[in-house]
């Protein structure tokens, strides 16, 4: 009995019991369907005999044979939702808030008074939940389907609203109850809710959408940073962006496969271990490689010398510069000359002993014989308007000028033994 009155409702938009006029007869609404947390009204026009007078009438559900039916109003968890609505024309509605899965039942008029009938079969209310379907595993680049899932129709044509993180979705491929993302991208991650247009206040729980994507922004970290000498130990991290995470790593030195960890540590660096490294980041979805990063080493020993040359060298000036100014000072241990009549004295400076001392401390390497001589010239251009002339086995002459002349010109002279 169930089922036909569920085909005729379906097929007609509105139910006839009997035959209008002065016999029993009832015009419902059609079928209804509900968003759950929405409110319903269900509408009816009834007729009775004009020998019948009705003392009371209300609203049933799911009304039994031989049972007397229980008034709506006083039904289990229906208290405080139901409102009757009417009219002396015999319009007799149903209103019903907050509507839940679990009032989806037949809606019938019982009236009463000399005579009591039961306008039957009714309506049949159906609830649906809005509910967001999406694909199990979506990955970046792919195409991606979400459909708002209902049980019935709200209306004939209802239309939907797509919510991201509680924004309203504007400009994305809608149709239907179907939300597009083609192509699909890592942003499109997120919480993924809907709703039929006039309900937006009734929207479906969220769904969590994850998309997956292969290894991006891969980085490469050399530990400890700057200048890597040989001998020392130097570790190498990969760093990569992934969903899923980096399931298994690579390390490459050119084309050669050298480590399958996430670090790669050189626990004694030699000159051999230059070169270009890179790691190779893989994962479910796909695998990507990091540019590559140059690993230089220098040689111990020519640290050390650099090192040693740099002590000498700041030694080496500080020594000449003391020596020029105690000697211009007390001035002792200078070689006046008499030159020219009108031309100014010459002071000669003795510094073979330490020139002497310099070229044995650079004797043993070529390449920086004669470093000496430059750095004397450095020390001595400090001084402003100096010309320098600096020759092996010698003794520094400062040439005194007048005051109309700037600076100090340094000759050789030989030393008269």
């Amino acid at each position: 009995m169930i089922l036909n009155t569920f085909q005729l409702l379906i097929f007609s938009p509105l139910m006839i019991v009997g035959a209008l006029g002065n016999q029993w007869s009832v015009k419902y609404s059609k079928h209804l369907c509900a968003v759950k947390g929405s409110t319903v009204v269900m509408e009816a026009t009834y007729t009775h005999p004009t020998n019948v007078t009705v003392n009371n009438r209300f609203w049933v559900k799911n009304p039994v044979k031989y049972k007397e039916p229980t008034d709506l109003r006083n039904e289990s968890g229906y208290s405080g939702r139901v409102e009757y609505l009417g009219d002396e024309q015999n319009h007799f509605s149903l209103r019903l808030s907050d509507v839940k899965k679990s009032d989806e039942h037949e809606y019938c008029i019982r009236v009463k008074g000399n005579k009591n009938y039961l306008y039957h079969p009714g309506i049949i209310l159906r609830v649906t939940e809005l509910r967001v379907e999406a694909p199990e595993t979506v990955v970046e680049g792919n195409v991606t389907v979400l459909m708002c899932d209902t049980t019935c129709s709200p209306s004939d044509t209802p239309a939907f609203i797509w919510y991201k993180d509680d924004i309203k979705i504007i400009g994305k491929n809608i149709s239907g109850n179907t939300l597009i993302l083609k192509p699909t991208k890592a942003g499109d991650a997120g919480s993924y809710s809907c709703a039929v247009r006039g309900y937006e206040d009734l929207r479906s729980p969220a769904q969590n959408l994850s998309v997956k994507y292969r290894p991006r922004n891969i980085s490469v970290y050399i530990s400890p940073s700057g200048e890597i000498v040989e001998g020392s130990s130097v570790t190498l991290t990969c760093s990569a962006d992934a969903n899923p995470p980096v399931e298994n790593y690579t390390w490459f030195k050119g084309l050669k496969y050298v480590g399958n960890e996430k670090t790669y540590t050189i626990s004694k660096i030699s000159i051999e271990d230059s070169g270009d490294y890179k790691c190779k980041c893989i994962n479910k979805v796909g695998h990507q490689y990091s540019i590559n990063v140059t690993l230089p080493v220098t040689e111990r020993q020519r640290k050390s010398q650099t090192a040693l040359i740099a002590v000498i060298n700041l030694c080496l000036a500080a020594l000449v510069l003391f020596i020029l100014i105690v000697l211009l000072r007390k001035k002792k241990m200078f070689c006046w000359s008499e030159e020219r009549p009108f031309q100014p004295k010459t002071m000669l400076v003795n510094l073979q002993p330490v020139m002497m001392f310099s070229m044995r401390v650079f004797h043993t390497r070529g390449e920086l014989r004669g470093l000496h001589r430059a750095l004397l010239i450095r020390v001595f251009m400090l001084m402003s308007s100096a010309s320098v002339v600096i020759r092996r086995r010698s003794c520094i002459m400062l040439r005194l000028t007048s005051p109309l002349q700037t600076g100090l010109n340094l000759q050789q002279q030989r030393i008269i033994q």
